[in-house]
């Protein structure tokens, strides 16, 4: 593990512990954390004893292995509690919509379906999306759906995809899991998804996940616009803007690290 330089490196080398015990229900010896933090052990001590100073951990006497405890669920779900995505989000959604002139949908994954949470729209929009706040459509064949079904495991997508009602939307919609695999593993490398008339004919949309602190995606966000306006040009110049805004949101939740585009 590396270590930041200064009055904070102290801080890192305690996230580093707690993070490693996180990995190890089962606790560690002081020699295991040693070796696996890079510290000296006479520092790994040090630092375990502040932690279970404030109740962040204790030692079982009868193994001698550090162990964490419910101090921080405890303090997690005060965080989480006091985390509401839409209240979080609609600030970077308003100025998506504001930056890109089209429609930006917020929408969290219920099931097989995607749920739409909120619906950002330009002061002038001149075509209306069929989509509204509340409405549902299914995973596998919305920008959003895919976007977050391209980081489940594979196990999970394919669970999702048993459990929806495969038909053709329009004349573009996926109705392979072969091809849903593909397209999901394009996603990935990537870190946005397109939805190319799968699921409204006549409206292309650019979406990404958004991510907790686990790297799980949690909702997604979506530019939608009719086919005609999204030109390559247009989808150059917005999509470095919409994987920010993911970006930023995820990092809300403790997830900072931002997909790229290619």
């Amino acid at each position: 593990m590396t270590h930041s330089a200064g009055p904070v490196q102290s801080i890192d080398r305690v996230l580093d512990l707690v993070e490693l015990l996180a990995d190890s229900p089962s606790g560690m010896l002081l020699s295991e954390l040693a070796g696996e933090s890079g510290l000296h052990i006479s520092t790994v001590h040090r630092l375990l004893n502040s932690l279970i100073e404030r109740g962040y951990a204790r030692k079982d006497l009868s193994s001698n292995r550090y162990c964490l405890t419910l101090r921080l669920f405890e303090v997690g779900c005060k965080v989480s509690g006091a985390m509401d995505l839409l209240a979080l989000a609609r600030p970077w959604l308003d100025d998506l919509s504001d930056f890109s002139q089209e429609a930006v949908h917020l929408g969290k994954p219920d099931g097989a379906d995607i749920v739409y949470l909120y619906k950002a729209l330009p002061v002038q929009m001149l075509v209306r999306m069929a989509s509204y706040v509340g409405g549902r459509n299914p995973l596998y064949c919305t920008g959003m759906g895919k976007a977050i079904l391209a980081y489940l495991d594979s196990g999970e997508a394919e669970k999702i995809w048993k459990a929806s009602h495969i038909r053709p939307i329009t004349p573009r919609t996926i109705v392979s899991f072969r091809e849903l695999t593909e397209q999901l593993s394009l996603i990935r490398q990537q870190g946005y998804a397109i939805d190319n008339e799968e699921n409204e004919t006549g409206v292309f949309c650019l979406a990404a996940p958004i991510f907790n602190w686990r790297g799980t995606p949690i909702a997604a966000v979506s530019i939608s616009a009719p086919l005609a306006r999204m030109t390559p040009d247009v989808i150059k110049r917005i999509l470095p803007r919409l994987l920010q805004t993911t970006g930023e949101i995820s990092c809300q939740f403790g997830f900072c690290r931002r997909p790229q585009s290619e």
